[in-house]
């Protein structure tokens, strides 16, 4: 049996026997065999088909004898010694043959990710939130979670519309706790005042929200041309929701379900307000939809026929990204992106939620944990498994309210 070489020897071996192949010496080449046999690492995949050139270089006999050794050990990857390979045994007769055994050396790969999912392409996500050395302050003043994300969202929309009855005047702050501490001084505020509290405090409570301005088709000249909303991503209806926070409603479709802006937009005729507020305020549902003409959100404005940047006074009506689709201002927040990590060592994907307050993530249902003083990358993170055969997950994100919509992750291991 051949010794191993040290590792220090093995390494300065290696580095003699690349300059030999470098500098066409091929008998000191020759001379190194019985160590170069020794590096299990290299021997059937380098040194044994190199030294099969070189035996040819030199005219021994039998040169080929050791790349029909590697070839029989695995070795399939001919075409990183080519041209040399083929001058070298080209003209054997069998040399077609000696290719293909070669190719069909190659195995098949230990672990193929063949199905996973991926976020659509969107704008960027901009949410409409209280400072954050503020936010504790705000949710102290809200009511308290519910155990789902829409039951929240509707009770603080009710919570919201109760705070005041409407009035035209504004307030120059963007500040959620600024107009609820006026307000309990006697202060009555727009709708925008409504917006604010509502998309900063649904924000405060981890459902992800930003301020909608609603505009009428000729809003550039007249007077009460605009309203201001805000809608919210709803983890348990999976779907963006808009929601009126001065009439405490939001607008639903004839079987009831709560519809998103883009969807509103869409309609032929205005959808059904559902109060949840203390007033019925939306009397006249027609009146209201005419400001669904045109919008914009917290970062983006879409206008797929051009955009009119001034308001009726003459006001610039500025946005940080203008759209030809809404669709791009509406990421799905279920969605995840999976990427691929080593943990243990071990071949594992990472689950990316789109979803800015995911706490982590699910594999088939069971919550993906680390240990405690793990990053916190780790808690999104699984390991494959490498048993033979076709596998496949349901990966989720996981927020404060649960998990969300699930998707598919499928692999083969060989």
């Amino acid at each position: 049996m051949t010794q191993a070489p040290s590792s220090a020897k093995l390494a300065r071996v290696r580095t003699v026997a690349q300059d030999a192949m470098r500098g066409a010496r091929w008998w000191t080449l020759l001379d190194l065999e019985k160590t170069l046999r020794a590096d299990a690492e290299f021997w059937r995949d380098l040194w044994a088909p190199s030294l099969a050139i070189a035996a040819h270089k030199v005219g021994l006999k039998h040169a080929r004898a050791k790349l029909d050794e590697a070839i029989g050990a695995g070795f399939h990857q001919t075409d990183l010694f080519e041209p040399e390979l083929s001058a070298a045994f080209g003209a054997d007769p069998d040399w077609a043959e000696v290719l293909e055994r070669a190719k069909a050396n190659v195995p098949a790969p230990p672990l193929r990710i063949t199905a996973w999912p991926q976020p659509a392409a969107a704008a960027p996500l901009r949410l409409d939130r209280i400072e954050a050395h503020r936010e504790s302050q705000l949710t102290t003043r809200l009511p308290r979670p519910a155990a789902g994300a829409w039951q929240t969202a509707r009770d603080l929309l009710a919570w919201t519309s109760a705070r005041w009855r409407h009035a035209n005047a504004r307030i120059n702050t963007g500040d959620a706790l600024d107009v609820l501490e006026q307000v309990a001084n006697g202060a009555r505020y727009s709708c925008v005042e409504y917006s604010i509290v509502l998309a900063q405090g649904l924000n405060a409570l981890k459902i992800p929200a930003r301020r909608v301005w609603l505009r009428r088709g000729d809003y550039h000249d007249g007077v009460g041309q605009g309203h201001a909303v805000a809608e919210a991503w709803i983890d348990d209806l999976d779907r963006w929701v808009l929601l009126d926070g001065q009439h405490g409603a939001y607008w639903a479709d004839e079987d009831g379900r709560p519809l998103s802006l883009p969807e509103l937009q869409a309609r032929e005729r205005p959808a059904k307000p559902v109060h949840v507020g203390p007033r019925r305020a939306i009397q006249d549902p027609g009146l209201w939809w005419a400001y669904f003409a045109h919008a914009s959100v917290t970062g983006a404005a879409w206008a797929p026929d051009g955009y009119v940047p001034l308001f009726q006074d003459g006001q610039v009506l500025p946005t940080e990204r203008l759209l030809r689709d809404a669709a791009e201002a509406y990421p799905c927040l279920s969605d995840v992106a999976i990427g691929v990590t080593a943990q243990g060592g071990a071949p594992a994907v990472r689950i990316r939620p789109e979803h800015p307050y995911a706490i982590g993530g699910t594999w088939n249902g069971d919550p993906i944990t680390a240990p405690p003083k793990a990053p916190a990358d780790r808690r999104f993170t699984r390991e494959l498994d490498r048993r033979p055969g076709e596998h496949k997950a349901e990966v989720a994100a996981l927020t404060p309210y649960g998990p969300l919509a699930s998707r598919e992750l499928r692999w083969t291991a060989a």
